[in-house]
């Protein structure tokens, strides 16, 4: 095999290894707040004393229009920012680039605001972003962030997620979503799903694998220059 397939072979290789793939979801369709699907290890939780419910959903991207989580006592309008809500603890040893997507939908009442935090460790939280919802009442499908960049969050059994109601930027109290707010507003989410990339060991060549592959380079390169000198 010559040097051109190699570089064709390896490059195969490493676009395959490189597709994304469900490291962890929730789509709620068999009535648990307990991951559906997860490749190392999930939990649930919620916070601050909401309340959850399931049900049935419409308009989300779940392909199979099954069920859909409801939450709702979110306390009132002046106290508790971004304590309470919901949180995904996701082991995601063995990945990398991850990225988050979700639906959400809100009632009028509900907060407008969501923040996303994040641990790396368990026990401190960072905001990574927030959401603002849609007036509607309408599933907002593919809500998305991008945890490629956030140190600490490949590769990490400790790894968790929260999506927190949260004051609305400049105030200090909770906006509803259609104007007013009520602690029995309601949220949904479905879809949860963290999606990244298996970390292939093989896909980073060892010291002496280098060491031989550099060595073959060289031995190519003077094989031409005497073929080179011979003509």
């Amino acid at each position: 095999m010559n040097i051109r397939s190699l570089l064709v072979a390896a490059a195969a290789f490493v676009a395959v290894s490189a597709q994304a793939t469900v490291v962890a979801q929730w789509d709620y369709n068999r009535g648990s707040t307990k991951h559906s699907f997860s490749q190392n290890g999930a939990s649930f939780a919620t916070l601050g004393g909401v309340t959850t419910a399931f049900v049935s959903q419409t308009g989300s991207s779940d392909p199979n229009a099954g069920q859909a989580l409801n939450t709702t006592t979110y306390g009132s309008a002046t106290t508790g920012n971004m304590t309470r809500g919901v949180q995904f603890g996701i082991d995601t040893t063995g990945y990398e680039h991850l990225v988050l997507t979700f639906d959400q939908r809100n009632s009028s009442t509900a907060s407008a605001w969501t923040a996303l935090l994040y641990t790396v460790d368990g026990d401190n939280w960072t905001q990574a972003t927030s959401f603002r919802m849609a007036t509607d009442g309408s599933f907002v499908k593919g809500l998305t962030y991008d945890f490629s960049s956030v140190t600490g969050a490949a590769n990490n059994e400790s790894f968790a997620i929260r999506l927190v109601s949260m004051f609305a930027p400049g105030l200090s109290s909770y906006v509803g979503t259609g104007g007013n707010y009520a602690s029995g507003g309601t949220i949904r989410y479905d879809m949860v799903t963290l999606s990244g990339t298996e970390i292939v060991a093989s896909a980073v060549p060892e010291p002496a694998s280098i060491a031989l592959m550099l060595a073959g380079l060289g031995l190519v390169g003077v094989t031409a220059r005497r073929r080179r000198s011979a003509a």
